[in-house]
Formats: C-alpha cells, sequence, structure tokens
C-alpha cells in the first residue's frame, strides 16, 4: 500500500467516527429532551412559558413589511391607505 492509500484510509475511518459521534449525541440529546418532558418539574414549564410569551412579544413588535397568513387574518405594514 502507498501512502495515498493511507491518507484515503485515514480519511475514510476519520469521517465515520464524526457520523458515528454526531449520531450518538443526537441520540442523547433527543433521548434527554424527551425524558426532561416527562419528568420535568413546574418550575421548567414556568420557564418555557415566560420564553414563549416572551417570543411572541418580540414576534409582535417587529412586524416583517411582507404580509404573513396566521389562520384568518393576514398581518403585514402596508403604510398609508
Amino acid at each position: 500500500m502507498t501512502t495515498k492509500d493511507f491518507v484515503y484510509l485515514g480519511l475514510i475511518a476519520l469521517s465515520a467516527l464524526v457520523f458515528y459521534c454526531h449520531g450518538f449525541f443526537s441520540g442523547v440529546n433527543r433521548s434527554r429532551r424527551i425524558y426532561e418532558a416527562l419528568l420535568g418539574s413546574a418550575e421548567e414549564e414556568d420557564r418555557c412559558r415566560e420564553d414563549a410569551a416572551s417570543a411572541a412579544q418580540q414576534h409582535h413588535r417587529f412586524i416583517s413589511p411582507f404580509p404573513t397568513r396566521r389562520g384568518s387574518e393576514i398581518q403585514g405594514d402596508f403604510g398609508d391607505n
């Protein structure tokens, strides 16, 4: 085997390790989220609600100039009519 073959084998092994670690840590993070949702405390739920409320306030503060559809109402900044 030549040096080029060892380089290619090393790249294949390195990419396999990266993909394996990515999948492993994705599974760990997903499991953590699922178990936190199932076993989470009321304090966490309150914090999430507060984050959602602040995100909703920011959304209404910075309305896009382009119309967006939410349900049956169209939101947007159309200027003077």
